[in-house]
């Protein structure tokens, strides 16, 4: 709620005067304070494209919000603190991404910065009160269902994804998009007059598809500050992307998974320690700069909660982004505490500097992040899933239930 400052009137000698009121210890003021409730936001992804999302204003102090970020059912909790009267920084969880926003009247404005980045700095503005986040949606009676998608079709670069689209008047449109590395996670948007506008910002993502609805999708697909590709869609419930469970695997010669790196101690933790003897072990590869690893370590951390006292070991291999060992240590401790991650994390590389197939020479690559193996009891490979298909997904509950029966197979053997 906006908090008007109020003035003060002085009579005296045909004289008068108005003075806002006095500021606060924090350098604030009445007039400062953010608008609680709704908002839009856009990012300028470009010069021609603009990302959008809703966020929900909660005050918890004079120098300190919360912004509930929304994307379809997902909902993604922002601090947002006062570095000075009218300006702000907004720190998302998990990721190292940030935004340093000033204040202008029922705007805030200013950058996204992801610091990993080289000149990573992208125009940002939100503004109070707006609860669109593109056209209202109009009838969209074909969309709804799978899709079989294309990206840049009829290039090297082509590749394939199965779409899962919902639409309802209230909600507008919502669904994600899974490809062989893992999904687009909450897709949300609209449609209106044939045309579709569906976006993600989840503090990593940035996605922004646009398409003309037909018996087709057809249009162009935004990520990041510079990725784009075209692509097209058919209606096909069909449609089924590669296994999983076949894309990664021990290259000849190899009979054994092996690791040994360094927890945020600094401590050397090994495959071969006491404390993974006899037990069945997961080593997930992942990254704290991964909205998919985001996903399944979220559901690795229940999975470690339920199997811990039956004899399963999870061991997270994390490969950062930024070059600086000690920037790492602190993204990589930023993601456990964020997600409450109970189970051992350990930093084994940069991605930029040392690929992980470089450190990891047994396997054939590294595919995506993240990569799932899974070891018996005396560390033979069941298996490797690659990719992460999560709660955003059609597929989730199947996946869950499917793995729960593996594990309980694995853990009694």
């Amino acid at each position: 709620m906006i908090k008007r400052a109020t003035g003060i009137l002085l009579l005296g000698l045909s004289l008068g005067a108005c003075q806002n009121s006095a500021p606060k210890p924090d350098g604030s003021n009445a007039d400062s304070q953010l608008a609680e409730g709704i908002w839009q936001a856009v990012i300028a992804q470009n010069d021609s494209t603009n990302l959008k999302f809703n966020f929900n204003l909660e005050s918890l102090s004079d120098s300190e919000y919360v912004a509930h970020i929304k994307n379809a059912e997902e909902i993604i909790d922002a601090k947002v603190i006062r570095l000075a009267a009218d300006s702000f920084k907004i720190e998302m969880p998990v990721f190292a991404n940030y935004f340093l926003v000033k204040k202008e009247g029922n705007q805030l404005k200013g950058q996204y910065i992801n610091p990993d980045a080289e000149d990573y700095y992208l125009p940002f503005n939100a503004t109070a009160g707006v609860s669109e986040r593109y056209e209202n949606a109009q009838h969209l009676y074909p969309l709804p269902g799978y899709w079989k998608v294309v990206f840049n079709p009829g290039t090297e670069d082509e590749s394939f994804g199965k779409a899962y689209f919902e639409w309802d008047q209230e909600k507008g449109v919502y669904g994600t998009i899974m490809t062989a590395t893992g999904d687009y996670r909450y897709l949300e948007g609209s449609g209106a007059a044939g045309k579709l506008y569906l976006s993600a910002f989840d503090g990593a993502h940035l996605f922004y598809l646009e398409a003309e609805l037909h018996d087709t999708l057809q249009g162009h697909f935004y990520s990041g500050r510079s990725y784009h590709a075209t692509w097209i869609a058919y209606r096909d419930s069909t449609f089924e992307l590669p296994d999983p469970d076949t894309l990664t695997y021990l290259k000849e010669g190899y009979s054994k998974m092996e690791f040994a790196f360094p927890n945020l101690e600094g401590d050397t933790i090994a495959l071969s320690d006491p404390r993974f003897a006899d037990k069945a072990v997961i080593i997930q590869i992942s990254g704290s700069w991964c909205p998919n690893c985001y996903d399944e370590s979220r559901y690795l951390s229940k999975v470690y909660e339920q199997y811990k006292d039956q004899g399963l070991e999870i061991v997270c291999l994390s490969f950062e982004r930024t070059r600086d060992y000690a920037t790492a240590q602190e993204r990589l401790a930023k993601m456990q505490k964020d997600l409450s991650i109970p189970y051992t994390v350990l930093l084994a590389g940069a991605t930029r500097d040392d690929k992980a197939a470089e450190k990891l020479p047994m396997l054939n690559h590294i595919m995506s992040y993240p990569t799932a193996i899974y070891l018996d009891k005396e560390h033979k490979l069941r298996k490797i899933h690659t990719g992460f298909s999560g709660p955003g997904t059609p597929v989730w509950e199947d996946f869950v239930s499917e793995n729960d029966a593996f594990l309980q197979k694995l853990l009694n053997e």
